[in-house]
């Protein structure tokens, strides 16, 4: 349940800037009928101190919009999406500067072949934090949880199930509960470090965190992409 009109809420006619409807129906970057999808719990946050300019920026966001290209530094979530998707491409061997490259040029573009979204909309850098009580948004995490998870399970599985998918990989192992809301009826199975499942030519993935320990190695992320390629 929203608290619009919490003691200490700031006044939210004072901020047009910040369109919620928007950011709250932000799907996230690159293809919205690409054929491989990575689902994380939420985006994270440069800085608790630029939350403000965040939403504000966020709130001129299309559904949809590219990862800004460029020579990005390597960034450890997306180390592991290009990893997997240079392996798809049939090529194995693999370094640093080939990831750092996808990312900066392949990885959540429009004409490419991902699409990287979240299971939440509003950005955090963890998930013990609530930022939002200050405007007038839902007063603490778990009503956030109870509000907006649900309306975001069944846009994410609308958006999913209308285009065919190759691959989805769903991150974070203390989200996998959350996860498989988006493929109710689907029978999972084991494998090593995963959770897996295929329904109807497409190849569900639930992995641990792409930033954990579990990939550090490039073994541990060739691991990965054996089991959601099918090798």
């Amino acid at each position: 349940m929203c608290n619009t009109g919490s003691k200490g809420s700031k006044d939210l006619s004072t901020k047009p800037q910040i369109d919620w409807d928007r950011i709250e129906s932000f799907i996230g970057y690159g293809r919205h009928d690409a054929p491989v999808v990575f689902i994380g719990m939420e985006e994270g946050l440069a800085s608790d101190q630029d939350l403000e300019e965040d939403l504000i920026r966020r709130s001129t966001y299309d559904p949809v919009i590219e990862l800004q290209g460029g020579a990005r530094k390597g960034q450890r979530t997306w180390r592991a999406m290009c990893d997997l998707m240079l392996r798809r491409e049939g090529i194995i061997d693999l370094s640093s500067g080939k990831r750092n490259e996808y990312q900066a040029k392949k990885l959540g573009i429009a004409n490419g072949d991902t699409l990287l979204t979240e299971l939440l909309p509003y950005p955090h850098n963890k998930a013990t934090d609530w930022l939002y009580s200050p405007y007038g948004r839902y007063s603490n995490r778990d009503e956030y949880l109870k509000g907006m998870l649900p309306k975001r399970i069944a846009m994410l599985r609308d958006l999913i199930q209308q285009f065919r998918r190759e691959i989805i990989v769903c991150y974070g192992k203390e989200r996998w509960d959350h996860y498989k809301k988006l493929f109710e009826g689907t029978p999972w199975r084991k494998q090593g470090l995963f959770e897996i499942a295929d329904d109807k030519g497409t190849r569900i993935v639930l992995a641990p965190h792409f930033s954990g320990r579990a990939f550090n190695t490039n073994e541990q992320l060739a691991e990965m992409a054996r089991v959601a390629l099918g090798n």
